[in-house]
């Protein structure tokens, strides 16, 4: 769960410091974009959580791939919900642990002949 803290009063209109309780990280963004990001998702998800948790999880992956915010989210423009939860599972489980899978309702069994021979 993504809650959002103040910054200090000097830097207030312009900067929007998020805290992610789950990952322990702190990421500092831009307030327009934060408002620019969040406004896309909740007017795709029609909740306030969803939107949250999906805002700070996108600025998060921004800040991991080193890709801009709003070129993911240009990305995402004009596409259905499916389409956007498809997006956002594909970019969430290409950062975390392979071992569980966001989307994937029937999990992909290995041809075991060929994975007796991969050496990890």
């Amino acid at each position: 769960m993504a809650n959002t803290v103040d910054a200090p009063k000097s830097q207030l209109d312009t900067i929007t410091k998020t805290f992610d309780k789950d990952y322990q990280s702190q990421i500092s963004v831009g307030a327009n974009e934060y408002e620019i990001v969040k406004s896309f998702f909740l007017d795709m998800t029609g909740s306030e959580n969803v939107s949250s948790n999906f805002t700070i999880m996108l600025f998060r992956i921004s800040s991991i791939t080193g890709l801009s915010v709003l070129q993911l989210l240009d990305d995402m423009k004009g596409k259905s919900k499916l389409q956007v939860n498809a997006s956002m599972a594909y970019y969430l489980n290409s950062l975390k642990s392979k071992t569980t899978l966001y989307g994937v309702s029937v999990v992909p069994e290995p041809n075991f002949s060929v994975q007796r021979n991969i050496v990890i």
